[in-house]
């Protein structure tokens, strides 16, 4: 149960990231430095927050399926 409360706190701390990183992008004074922050920081960034996210959301999905081993898996 402590890892699928750790990953659901983790893929909200993802959301929370990605709102952020499109929010900071915004507040830029002028076009061209809202360009500049979306090539450099928020599409690398976002990528890397949504890859964790589905990294995760998979690892969970993992834990709790039917056909897990015994040492990982949390009966029903």
């Amino acid at each position: 149960m402590f890892l699928t409360a750790g990953g659901g706190l983790l893929c909200a701390a993802c959301i929370g990231g990605l709102a952020y990183l499109l929010s900071w992008r915004e507040l830029a004074a002028t076009p061209s430095e809202r360009a500049r922050r979306l090539y450099l920081a928020v599409l690398p960034g976002a990528s890397f927050l949504l890859s964790l996210l589905l990294w995760t959301l998979l690892h969970v999905m993992l834990l709790w399926a039917p056909g897990a081993s015994p040492a990982v898996a949390v009966a029903p």
